[in-house]
């Protein structure tokens, strides 16, 4: 009976030995898909401030060579218009006061000579749909914050803040 015991005794340590190996290991794999998730969100804030460049140096050229048109502007209106109201539900990203500014911000810009317009206000609809796509990281925010940028590039165009260099 005791060598029973003694054999028994030896057993459990031994299985106790292999369980802490075992958790050694997941502690170190643990580790490791830190490590590897720290170098992923790395590596998506990398792509995404080289996407956001692109856009921004893309959409002030295209500005500065004059390549929008009345109707273009009209349209980049009517996106925001229809981006900043698509989801009428209690699930919208966008709080209510956040509509009612953006809403405001084009009528505004339909109703003002461009010099007129302060283009703080699309600054303030950027940073909205900056963080409607940080919280979400839907394709309608980063839209929003693209034709809001565009706009406001036109905007800038027409008031003669933006030049072709020549």
């Amino acid at each position: 009976m005791i060598s029973l015991a003694y054999w028994l005794g030896r057993k459990f340590a031994s299985i106790d030995m292999k369980f802490e190996e075992i958790d050694n290991k997941f502690r170190k794999i643990d580790e490791r898909l830190k490590e590897l998730r720290q170098e992923i969100r790395s590596s998506a804030r990398t792509v995404t401030s080289l996407i956001h460049s692109l856009h921004t140096h893309l959409i002030d050229f295209m500005t500065m060579k004059k390549l929008f048109t009345p109707e273009e502007r009209e349209y980049l209106l009517r996106e925001i218009e229809r981006l900043a109201t698509a989801h009428k539900t209690a699930l919208n990203p966008l709080k209510p006061e956040e509509v009612k500014f953006i809403l405001e911000v084009v009528r505004e810009i339909r109703e003002k000579d461009p010099k007129e317009i302060d283009l703080s206000k699309l600054d303030k609809i950027m940073e909205i749909a900056k963080r409607w796509l940080m919280e979400d990281g839907c394709e309608e925010a980063a839209k929003l914050w693209i034709v809001t940028y565009t706009l406001k590039a036109i905007l800038r165009r027409e008031r003669g803040d933006l030049e072709e260099r020549k």
